[in-house]
């Protein structure tokens, strides 16, 4: 392994470490808790979708800043809009005929992998649905 290997998979299970951290600490929310900190986190990414789009610009080269932004917009707005009545918690589904309860539970810490055509976008569009 190379220094730039190891220094890569330092991060990689520190960032694993803190996401279990995460989980553990949202394992019992409520819908509500879990319903504000989504959309919490939609408000933050579209108030600095100007400057995040910059930013996507800036680091990668590619792509135009205005369209960033737009995307920003969609991945924040668009995205918090379509989800904010899904029930990610508790149950969230019966059938009482044939005798089913649906249950929502977080499945753990996951990952994505962001392309740099569109890395604040795919970001915050993973990190709310992930949520």
């Amino acid at each position: 392994m190379t220094k730039q290997t190891k220094d890569v998979q330092t991060v990689i299970d520190e960032l694993a470490t803190k996401g279990v951290e995460a989980l553990d600490a949202m394992a019992n929310f409520k819908q509500e808790q879990v319903d504000h900190i989504v959309h919490q986190a939609a408000i933050a990414a579209l108030d600095k979708h100007m400057y995040l789009a910059k930013l996507a610009v800036d680091e990668t080269g590619r792509g135009i800043y205005e369209d960033k932004a737009i995307k920003n917009m969609y991945a924040s707005e668009y995205i918090w809009n379509s989800i904010k009545y899904d029930k990610p918690v508790g149950v969230i589904a019966e059938d009482k005929e044939q005798g089913l309860v649906s249950i929502a539970e977080p499945v753990g810490v996951i990952c994505g992998v962001t392309p740099t055509t569109n890395p604040t976008s795919t970001t915050i569009f993973k990190a709310l649905i992930a949520l």
